[in-house]
């Protein structure tokens, strides 16, 4: 049987449409429909019902799914295992980290890797959401908390130094608070949706509503540039802060708890010598950058 058959109705019932799984796999809509009816037919068993609002699984679709599953997961074990004996570092590696980490960290991290392994090739995965690793949605994750799952392989790389920053702009039309009370009266550039802020506020005595933000973004980057062009204080990386231009740390009477920075990343990081290869680079290149 042809696996790309089972790896096309695998992802059809995992992501809930042809179309969907089509741009899983790369290829075309009717690559996944053709595949779909020609697995139906070898296997004489219909797998979805068509319906007008989509395709669903049958009862017998539903029975056939965790082999579907079994299937994939050891061609997964058989690529990692082969790729642990290979001579050469090729094929794809997808790294997930927050948007900050992959706009303004992971681009300087990078090139010592790729240029010695130029078969290798990466997927970055900016998003403030953590991925599944066990789901297989990214290979291997950079977080800013402990993992919590045990069937993982994580490192604890360094504790972030962070701090509220504002540009010289800012300072010199605002000046910088005399107070805690004062500080509500600044400018703050803070979160929309995410409560990060407010609640990391309250262990210091700080009560900060959402309102209190008088510019508020979930996108960290975005929090930072607005920072940078003068509009208002920010909670911001040392190092990130460093490579700002006229970007000054505001005294606010105590030093803010540093981001714990980990790499994590699955099990078969222990058989798969690319993605050691990724992994150990990473935190390698990491510790260079926040180091220098």
């Amino acid at each position: 049987m042809d696996w790309n058959l089972v790896r096309s109705y695998l992802m059809v019932a995992e992501h809930g449409s042809t179309l969907a799984a089509a741009r899983h796999l790369e290829v075309t809509q009717s690559t996944i429909s053709r595949h779909l009816s020609e697995l139906e037919r070898q296997l004489s068993v219909q797998l979805f019902d068509r319906r007008q609002t989509g395709l669903v699984l049958t009862d017998k679709g539903h029975e056939l799914l965790s082999l579907a599953q079994q299937m994939d997961s050891v061609a997964d074990s058989l690529q990692a295992q082969a790729s642990h004996f290979s001579s050469s570092i090729s094929g794809t590696v997808r790294v997930s980290g927050s948007e900050v980490l992959a706009v303004d960290v992971l681009p300087h991290c990078l090139d010592t890797m790729l240029s010695d392994n130029p078969e290798l090739q990466i997927e970055l995965i900016a998003s403030n959401e953590a991925s599944n690793l066990l789901a297989r949605e990214a290979d291997i994750a950079l977080r800013m908390f402990a993992p919590q799952q045990q069937d993982l392989v994580s490192r604890h790389l360094m504790d972030i130094p962070i701090a509220f920053y504002a540009n010289d702009s800012y300072i010199s039309k605002h000046g910088v608070p005399k107070s805690m009370e004062d500080f509500k009266t600044h400018r703050i550039i803070g979160f929309d949706k995410s409560t990060l802020f407010i609640d990391g506020a309250k262990q210091f005595g700080l009560k900060l509503k959402r309102e209190h933000f008088q510019i508020r973004t979930d996108s960290i980057t975005v929090q930072n540039q607005c920072a940078a062009a003068g509009l208002g204080m920010v909670v911001m990386q040392d190092k990130l802060a460093d490579k700002l231009p006229d970007m000054k740390k505001i005294p606010i009477g105590f030093d803010l708890p540093p981001l714990p920075l980990y790499i994590v990343a699955q099990q078969e990081l222990r058989a798969s010598r690319k993605l050691r290869v990724v992994y150990d680079g990473l935190a390698d290149a990491l510790l260079k950058f926040y180091q220098a």
